[in-house]
């Protein structure tokens, strides 16, 4: 997961929380992050020519660049004391999901090519169900370089993404997206089950999906840095798939790349390894276990289960109790997430 969909994602999780940390941290716009006001707030009866402008150089910027988000709905004007640009106050969107509805249906005309990666998620204020905020993830393309298209201040340009700023991409970059060969592009992915008391095992599949437009080869997946909750916790691995995998163990941790004439299609989803995690009182401190994948072409990536031992005590709570599979799948989905 690269740091554009990280920020993405702990917005989609935390929501109003989120954009109340970046405004007491007096959070600064990146490489990765960008705060927008709209220009009417979402009043009007369309997308103001002006949103409709600001989203176009964004997807043109963040999408020849490394991807990126916009935070729609939070002033960051340098007007503040120490002229910063840093997120200074909630400026929200009547009708976030009226807004965003406006924002998919621009998105293929901002620029060409059209951007298929593009999503979209809303949420309201916590004290006003009809105010809140729109947040658009916009990923790093297969289809660079893209080209605003809208009439307008920003038509026919090409933009980067330059530290805080969009600036037109020099003509070396602009000619080398243009041969730049496409890569394919990899995500990981969980499937869980659990098997009933007395044993407590957690069965965790770890999955690995070519979302790219090209064949992935040398596809890697490798864990380590294992801690466990507890000195009757166990932790295991069963290996998945020897004819597509080569496997090494180490003693903190395991190691899965596909062999040399493996070539995963762009959709295709493999599985590595199947962890096994088998949870017994006391818990006495954190699960920690990070992983890291990538495969040719494409960096390395990293993820972590990171849990406190109190989160572990309610999940043993769960499954050892009474409550029903619905919750036990809830407490197990957080677990890896």
């Amino acid at each position: 997961m690269g740091k554009a969909e990280d920020i993405f994602e702990r917005i989609n999780k935390e929501k109003e929380v989120a954009i109340d940390s970046f405004i007491a941290d007096r959070e600064s716009e990146s490489l990765f992050l960008d705060f927008k006001r709209s220009a009417d707030n979402g009043d009007g009866v369309k997308l103001h020519s002006k949103d409709r402008e600001n989203l176009a150089k964004c997807i043109s910027g963040f999408g020849n660049s490394e991807g990126g988000v916009i935070v729609w709905g939070v002033d960051c004007s340098s007007n503040n004391k120490d002229n910063a640009d840093v997120a200074n106050f909630k400026v929200s969107i009547n009708n976030p999901q009226r807004f965003l509805s406006w924002l998919e249906g621009a998105v293929s005309g901002c620029t060409i090519p059209p951007h298929a990666g593009v999503k979209h998620f809303s949420f309201c204020l916590q004290s006003d169900g009809s105010k809140g905020f729109v947040i658009t993830y916009i990923p790093k393309s297969n289809s660079a370089p893209h080209q605003v298209i809208l009439n307008g201040t920003y038509k026919d340009r090409y933009f980067i993404r330059a530290g805080s700023n969009f600036e037109h991409a020099p003509h070396a970059v602009l000619a080398g997206m243009f041969v730049r060969r496409p890569q394919p592009h990899i995500t990981h992915m969980f499937l869980h089950r659990i098997v009933e008391p007395p044993e407590n095992y957690i069965y965790i599949d770890f999955l690995i999906k070519n979302i790219g437009s090209v064949t992935a080869t040398g596809v890697y997946m490798s864990e380590k840095n294992v801690f466990t909750p507890g000195p009757n916790c166990q932790r295991g691995f069963s290996l998945n798939d020897m004819k597509t995998w080569d496997f090494a163990e180490f003693p903190y941790g395991l190691s899965a790349i596909t062999k040399k004439d493996v070539r995963v299609a762009p959709e295709t989803i493999i599985s590595p390894f199947t962890m096994n995690l088998k949870l017994l009182p006391p818990f006495e401190k954190e699960l920690f276990i990070e992983f890291t994948y990538g495969c040719d072409e494409f960096p390395p990536c990293k993820f972590q289960i990171k849990k406190s031992s109190d989160f572990i005590q309610n999940l043993y709570d769960i499954l050892t109790g009474g409550s029903t599979p619905e919750e036990k799948n809830k407490f197990i989905c957080e677990l890896v997430i």
